[in-house]
């Protein structure tokens, strides 16, 4: 999405951070796909820790966060909203995405290997691991797909073990309570747009959920920094 805004939307400045080291995947994947030998010189791709303070690369009129926050360590979300609610220019907009969240059908993030709706809530942690670590070879397709989470030259085990920590550290945040964190943080909501699987639930997991959280399967949110912050 970052190369594509810089490539397309005559954007001054396009500045893309991750905590790993997935922006060393974007040149040749251009290359191989778009023909580009190189990046353009208005994109600035950056790995950083977590927790950095946003503004080291200055300020913005928009920043987008694309099925990036439930891998937001619990512990770091008010810091993580905060941060870019800093970053950004006064009447700027933050563009928040999740999809799966971790109540919905496909949350665990391993439909994949697991293709039983809500295995990650109705088995034995155990037992869905086995099942992660004992399903079939990972397709080609898949792979490449998932190239943020599994490491390219990592074998079947080493690929495992990857998705089990993208699993183990899932942040289970729901959609109202990423709405009360964007607005704790100072942002406006200027929209909420959420989509819902028309799967039927289990009953085990009625008695234990709340029917919205475990339907509701995306989230975008459209924040916005008041002009006078």
């Amino acid at each position: 999405m970052a190369l594509g805004t810089a490539l397309r939307k005559d954007a001054q400045r396009v500045v893309g951070v991750d905590i790993l080291d997935v922006h060393e995947q974007c040149l040749p994947i251009a290359r191989q796909q778009l023909g580009l030998q190189a990046l353009p010189e208005n994109l600035y791709l950056r790995k950083i820790s977590p927790g950095t303070a946003l503004t080291i690369y200055g300020t913005f009129d928009i920043i987008y966060s694309w099925s990036v926050f439930e891998h937001v360590a619990q512990d770091m979300l008010d810091r993580a909203m905060g941060s870019i609610f800093d970053a950004l220019n006064p009447g700027g907009h933050f563009f928040l995405q999740i999809s799966p969240l971790y109540y919905s059908p496909n949350g665990s993030h391993m439909m994949p290997w697991v293709t039983d709706p809500w295995a990650h809530l109705s088995m034995q942690a155990d037992v869905f691991r086995q099942r992660l670590f004992e399903a079939p070879p990972t397709s080609e397709k898949v792979r490449n797909e998932w190239a943020v989470y599994i490491p390219m030259e990592a074998n079947t085990a080493a690929e495992r073990d990857a998705l089990w920590e993208t699993y183990e550290t899932l942040n289970r945040v729901t959609a109202p309570q990423l709405c009360r964190l964007a607005l704790a943080s100072g942002f406006e909501i200027v929209r909420d747009y959420r989509t819902k699987v028309d799967t039927e639930i289990p009953q085990h997991l009625a008695d234990a959920y709340n029917r919205e959280t475990l339907l509701t399967e995306q989230v975008v949110l459209l924040l916005r920094k008041p002009a006078s912050a």
